[in-house]
């Protein structure tokens, strides 16, 4: 019977193993049904009573709960029993059950966390000792978990190797972790410690643990609170998110895409390469939370939250691979922690969140006696609701399920699912009431009502700040009255507003799919009302009178489009009576012609007054449509009836030709005037157009050398010497300049080409200056030595003029007297070169001297260090057997230990263990950075390895950690412990921190 059983919580009613039919089958579901089937309801959140069905030999109170991946793990305790129990939530399987009291009651452990992984397979549980007199130490219990159609399997393991650590954070590995391994993970400790180690059910005495990271810098309590492993989408760049009470930390790093340890992500930061990041937050908590938010089945979160003493931030993660910053923007929930500063225990109790969940707009958290919401967009409260502990139990906190997004909130006797319920609904709102328009558009897109209202407000507010144009845009996608926003445009000077307005409604109207093929009657009149309306809006702006021409072609631009738009013209050709009767009544001649010219044939219009020899009507018939074909088509024969008004014309098109298609109508040129037009539109279309077709190019510089040498030379420095940039074919250039024998243009080209002989060879025969300018620019020395010695021998060969070799030696710093005195007769006098040889021979006895000076320096310190060394050898100190340890008084003899020239000696762990308090921050940091690195090489030497060692390896090993052991002794024997250190310490104060002795005492 039910009441033979104590300790039996209300909620938790038993089942029998041989109990038949749905019912029985049936081990978690809500006061309402199945969980995962839910109504629409009114509300985001709604609490929702869930019942867990247990066997029937399971019974106590709740005491922690975790939930990833739809399995639904927790811990059942009484005085006698600790119980853990697995659910998976969506199919009804009978749970896993594990009994733990062997592993606490007689050895004398709480637990004090519950890890789940993101597969919901490997549990990690952190004990620690009940008390102070407990006699055992911090240590977590592994738990891995199998599972077929008939029943779970849980493998309970203890981990020796963490003995003496808390497990305080987790951060598991879900790129690398599975159902049967966690992976490389992450965990952090009471004092502040990172270490690294993989879990699995095969490794039984085999785990590793690697001290990846000390952020609590030898405190004896610096909790980590938060730990989160992530890894940017699409790349191999991994972050460390970690927490503490008061401070937020990250860590970043680019591993190998075959590298599964994440010791690499600390080894910068270990070394002292970098920092991390910190963002410091004073508080008066002794805890902090790190939550984050991803969509379901994204490994990736959007956002972060963290939950200190200033209240809760809130921000976004970076997903640029190569971007420095890891956490963007930050936005601070003020729960008001200031005003609970003078309230008592209990009352402070009640005001400060004990956890919270984070979704994706809103933050949920629980206090000890309610849950509520808050909006991350406003800050406002949309939820809150009290529990009855009395009824419920105590509140314990709150989780939710990553894949799925479920929450769950627990006491110590009840289960809760607290569903959300499209939490988006109101997003559009607040973004509209913060007059975030953009935002408020997009969120509201899906709901054409809301939409409608959001569009309203963005108008009304365009139009109140003045912004008459964006307000038509608006109004033009409302649902308001077509007269109700044309009245309020009509009374404005600027009649752009209501032409766009207009405009818009009338694209609407024509874009709008219909039922049948044909457009109905009511809708093609609405057209021709539109249309002839906005001729007449635009007709008035051109031939507004007091306005510049500048003005008069803006709107004549603008209406000329407007007319060859495809329902306009279909609507003006059916209507074309009333349009000219409209622009008759303007009295405007010209777009009367155009609009003649819209209904008609531009093709033949030209044709028949191209045979009627009206070359400008027809040039300007051509300029009035906007179809570039018929460029194309009558370029060539009006290019030669009228060259500059052609090309004017062309030119006037702008961007709008071809360039390709009208380089073939210009070839023909029987005469100047037409070479000086064609040369005319072809700099045109490269120094205005920015053409890089080299045809194009090819045809001008071709056209340059024939009759603008000048020119060429100034369109060759244009392009510039870069090979790769100029925009014509450099061999097609200097086969033309050297059949047209353009001399300066094929040395410039040459260059390009790197001849450089032949360059300066062609240089010589017209232009010295320029010869020697040419052997001046290749970047190698010794080809502008070969090419001023081309230059030398051109200048001085037969002239043996010793001005001109003393100048070319002041020109060219890579030449000297003794090149050039080969150019010169064997009989000619060196009177002449005196000076210039005494020069030379002046800077080989100063280069002389200076190495003599070197090798005698050299010479005197290699006797100095020898004569140290003779010293050295010489130098002894004597250990007796019956010396002692100056600290601990035991023979010195029996353990390592350290002698100075002092005299002191001291075992090497007593003296580490007075020592390390005097060191600095920056040495502990090292000292413990070396000790990793020297534990991580005797552990690599003792893993088997697949092959053996050869002497060489052993060596380098051995090399390596006698280099590690070196440091760490110059580290803590730096100085004498009784004659250095000690003494000076002696100004500091016995104790730094009264107020924490104060609080010790008490």
């Amino acid at each position: 019977m039910d009441t033979s059983m104590p300790n039996q919580p209300k909620f938790l009613p038993r089942i029998e193993h041989n109990s038949s039919g749905a019912a029985a089958n049936s081990y978690v579901a809500t006061s309402s049904g199945n969980p995962f089937e839910t109504d629409e309801e009114d509300e985001i959140f709604s609490r929702h009573k869930m019942v867990l069905r247990l066997p029937s030999n399971c019974t106590g109170d709740l005491m922690h709960l975790a939930v990833s991946r739809n399995w639904l793990v927790c811990l059942l305790g009484t005085p006698e029993r600790t119980t853990l129990l697995r659910f998976f939530l969506p199919r009804a399987i009978p749970p896993g059950e594990a009994v733990l009291e062997k592993y606490l009651s007689g050895s004398g452990y709480k637990i004090t966390r519950m890890f789940l992984d993101p597969t919901g397979h490997h549990i990690i549980i952190a004990l620690v000792p009940k008390s102070a007199t407990a006699g055992v130490s911090p240590d977590f219990l592994y738990i891995h978990c199998l599972e077929s159609p008939q029943a779970q399997q849980l493998k309970v393991r203890r981990i020796e190797k963490f003995k003496d650590h808390e497990i305080t954070a987790v951060a598991f590995n879900p790129y690398h972790g599975n159902e049967s391994s966690t992976g490389p993970i992450l965990l952090g400790t009471s004092r502040g410690l990172i270490f690294e180690t993989e879990l699995n059910p095969a490794a039984d005495g085999h785990v590793q643990r690697k001290q990846l990271y000390d952020l609590g810098l030898g405190r004896p309590k610096y909790p980590i609170t938060g730990l989160k492993l992530l890894r940017v989408p699409n790349s191999s760049r991994y972050i460390i998110v970690v927490t503490s009470p008061e401070c937020i930390y990250t860590f970043q790093e680019t591993l190998k895409a075959e590298e599964r340890s994440l010791q690499a992500i600390f080894a910068g930061y270990v070394s002292g390469v970098q920092e991390p990041h910190c963002e410091e937050r004073k508080t008066d908590l002794t805890f902090s939370q790190l939550r984050f938010f991803a969509p379901p089945n994204s490994k990736y979160p959007k956002q972060w939250a963290w939950l200190c003493g200033e209240g809760i931030r809130v921000g976004e993660l970076s997903i640029e691979a190569n971007s420095a910053a890891t956490l963007i923007g930050s936005t601070l929930i003020n729960l008001d922690f200031e005003k609970t500063m003078h309230l008592s225990y209990g009352e402070r109790r009640l005001n400060i969140p004990k956890a919270f969940v984070l979704t994706e707009y809103h933050a949920v958290l629980l206090y000890a006696d309610h849950v509520r919401a808050i909006c991350l967009l406003n800050q406002e409260q949309v939820y809150q609701e009290a529990f009855d502990e009395a009824r419920v139990g105590k509140p314990l906190s709150i989780e939710r399920d990553e894949l799925t997004g479920s929450i769950y909130v627990y006491t110590v006797k009840t289960v809760f699912n607290l569903r959300v319920t499209r939490e988006e609904r109101n997003v559009w709102r607040i973004f509209l009431d913060k007059g975030q328009y953009e935002l408020a558009t997009a969120h509201a897109a899906g709901d054409p009502e809301h939409l409608q209202l959001v569009l309203c407000q963005r108008a009304d507010a365009a139009f109140a700040d003045g912004s008459y144009q964006v307000a038509a845009d608006y109004y033009a996608e409302t649902d308001k009255t077509f007269e109700e926003v044309c009245l309020k445009f009509m009374v404005l000077p600027d009649k752009r507003p209501i032409i766009n307005y207009v405009k818009k409604r009338l694209s609407r109207v024509t874009t709008k799919p219909m039922e049948t093929d044909e457009l109905d009657e009511d809708k093609m009149n609405i057209i021709k009302a539109l249309v002839i309306w906005l001729i007449d809006l635009y007709l008035i702006q051109i031939n507004m009178p007091d306005k510049d021409e500048e003005w008069r072609s803006s709107w004549q631009t603008e209406y000329d489009e407007f007319m060859m738009e495809a329902h306009v013209l279909s609507c003006t050709r059916q209507n074309r009576e009333t349009v000219r009767q409209l622009i008759a009544e303007h009295a405007d001649p010209r777009n009367m012609a155009q609009f003649a010219i819209a209904i008609g044939d531009y093709d033949e219009v030209v044709a028949q007054q191209l045979k009627a020899e009206c070359y400008a009507e027809a040039l300007q018939t051509l300029i009035n449509q906007r179809n570039p074909e018929l460029f194309y088509k009558y370029a060539p024969e009006l290019i030669t009836r009228l060259p500059k008004p052609t090309v004017d014309a062309l030119m006037a098109q702008g961007s709008r030709l071809e360039v390709e298609k009208l380089v073939p109508t210009l070839i023909i040129m029987e005469n100047h005037e037409q070479r000086e037009q064609t040369q005319r539109y072809l700099e045109f279309a490269i120094y205005k157009l920015n053409t890089t077709n080299d045809a194009i190019h090819n045809f001008l510089l071709h056209l340059y050398a024939e009759h603008e040498p000048k020119l060429l030379m100034k369109y060759l420095e244009i392009q510039g010497r870069d090979e790769s940039l100029v925009h014509y074919d450099i061999y097609y250039a200097h086969k033309v300049c050297t059949d047209l024998d353009v001399k300066e243009a094929r040395v410039f080209l040459e260059c390009m080409l790197r001849k450089w002989i032949s360059a300066v060879d062609l240089a010589l025969t017209f232009d010295m200056k320029l010869a020697k300018e040419t052997a001046s620019r290749p970047s190698d020395s010794k080809i502008r030595r070969k090419l001023w010695l081309r230059i030398a021998y051109h200048d001085i060969k037969g002239t043996n003029d010793v001005k001109k070799a003393l100048n070319l030696l002041k020109e060219c710093d890579l030449l000297r007297i003794e090149d050039l005195l080969p150019f010169f007769a064997d009989f000619e006098k060196i009177d002449n070169f005196k000076e210039a040889i005494c020069d030379a021979l002046r800077d080989y006895n100063q280069r002389i001297q200076e190495l003599q000076r070197e090798m005698a320096e050299t010479t005197e310190q290699t006797d100095r260090v020898t004569a140290e060394l003779q010293q050295l050898r010489q130098h002894s100190l004597t250990v007796d057997s019956q010396d002692t340890c100056e600290i601990c008084e035991m023979m010195l003899l029996v353990k390592p230990f350290f002698m100075f020239i002092c005299g002191h000696k001291f075992h090497s762990d007593c003296l580490e263990k007075h020592v390390v308090p005097l060191l600095t921050k920056e040495q502990c940091r090292r000292l413990g950075t070396l000790k990793q690195q020297l534990e991580a090489e005797v552990q690599t030497q003792a893993q088997p390895q697949p092959g053996a060692l050869s002497k060489q390896q052993a060596k380098e090993l051995q090399r390596k950690r006698a280099a590690l052991k070196t440091e760490i002794e110059d580290i803590l024997a730096a100085d004498c412990l009784f004659c250095g250190l000690l003494i000076s310490t002696i100004d500091q104060p016995f104790v730094d921190d009264w107020e924490q002795v104060n609080v010790e005492w008490e």
